[in-house]
């Protein structure tokens, strides 16, 4: 933004332009009757759970990878989990603090 006008980036730069249209959709999104609808779904979303920008967006039931969704939502009902966490209003640092606890959850046992 610096260095070129914001129209130029959203016009114009590769990053949004990938995600324009359905061409870049994944199975099972590329032939869903709602991708014109839901758009394939979030793509921040995806990428915090899936690490793919490009993967259906695992809140959708259709989604190959809707078991780290169910997973956490076992979790957050489970009464031996210590109940509900507090509240946490949004900011970059606090952003950042649980992408990378989430990262951790979602990482394959060793």
């Amino acid at each position: 933004m610096r260095e070129l006008p914001l129209a130029d980036i959203w016009q114009r730069s590769n990053a949004f332009n990938a995600y324009r249209g359905d061409h870049w959709m994944q199975a099972p999104c590329r032939d869903c009757d709602e991708k014109h609808q839901d758009h394939g779904g979030c793509r921040c979303q995806a990428w915090l759970l899936t690490g793919d920008p490009s993967a259906t967006d695992p809140v959708c039931s259709r989604s190959p990878q809707r078991g780290v969704v169910d997973a956490a939502i076992a979790a957050a009902q489970d009464p031996a989990g210590g109940g509900a966490l507090p509240l946490v209003f949004r900011t970059d640092a606090e952003s950042r603090r649980l992408a990378a606890h989430a990262d951790a959850a979602c990482a394959a046992p060793d």
